[in-house]
């Protein structure tokens, strides 16, 4: 009981099967399992190829998280090198302050000249 639209597939089988003689069947199987051969061992690689593909679609997100964390970071040490630096002045200055002031208990002549004002370079901060 058949559809008139639905042949008997196993008669087109057969047929197509008729038509085939040992030989062409033999080399049909072996460029089967040959492929299939080939297909096993280039799984790994043909893994490695999609993950490739997979993580280069990911790459400008990557990009992007990654600048906004390099310029976070410079200025987080551009601020700390800032404020490093205004302590360091502050402290040097202290400590200069205290070493050259003059001993009030010394004799005035006993005191060593003050020394001059060093002049700045332009390109040196306050």
């Amino acid at each position: 009981m058949t559809d008139p639209i639905s042949p008997d597939w196993l008669a087109v089988l057969g047929d197509w099967l008729e038509g085939i003689d040992l030989l062409q069947f033999a080399l049909g199987t072996a460029a089967l399992v040959l492929v299939i051969r080939l297909l096993v061992r280039l799984w790994p690689w043909l893994r490695r190829v999609v993950a490739l593909i997979e993580a280069l679609g990911t790459l400008p997100g990557f990009m992007e998280r990654t600048d906004a964390s390099v310029r976070r970071l410079r200025r987080q040490v551009e601020d700390d090198h800032e404020r490093l630096h205004d302590e360091l002045h502050e402290e040097l200055r202290d400590e200069l302050r205290d070493e050259l002031a003059p001993d009030p208990g010394a004799d005035p002549e006993d005191r060593a000249p003050s020394p001059r004002p060093r002049r700045r370079a332009p390109w040196s901060r306050p």
